[in-house]
């Protein structure tokens, strides 16, 4: 008989009539990350803790394009260790001086990448 009774709880109908609960339960559902709608039902009822994943839409492209410009720096930088090190190996006066030309537009690219980084997140500041 305890067991019957256990398996009536089993499963859990709940209406909600008004449209503002009703949004306001779906978003904080979408907004609590949990896994299901039983999930966040069980957290919620339960007492339990949960976190809430908001996603701040202006700074997706600004994360986006942060990231492209980090993934260029890394480019440059092999690059650059990669000119650093044949230039310590070389011993030939031609080939050092066209090396010390390619460091010195490496680190020209380097100083244009950061400009873009400050102009971006100066924008960004500026928007929010």
């Amino acid at each position: 008989m305890a067991w019957r009774l256990v398996r009536c709880w089993d499963r859990w109908d709940t209406r909600m009539p008004d449209v503002k609960d009703q949004l306001r339960a779906i978003d904080l559902y979408n907004k609590s990350g949990a896994v299901s709608k039983s999930d966040f039902v069980r957290a919620r009822l339960l007492g339990e803790q949960f976190k809430v994943i908001t996603v701040d839409k202006s700074a997706v492209e600004y994360y986006r394009k942060l990231s492209e410009i980090t993934a260029e720096v890394h480019k440059i930088g092999v690059n650059y260790n990669q000119v650093v090190r044949f230039l310590h190996i070389t011993e030939r006066e031609t080939t050092i001086q066209i090396l010390l030309q390619e460091l010195i537009r490496l680190t020209k690219e380097l100083t244009a990448l950061q400009e873009q980084t400050v102009n971006l997140t100066i924008d960004y500041r500026e928007k929010i």
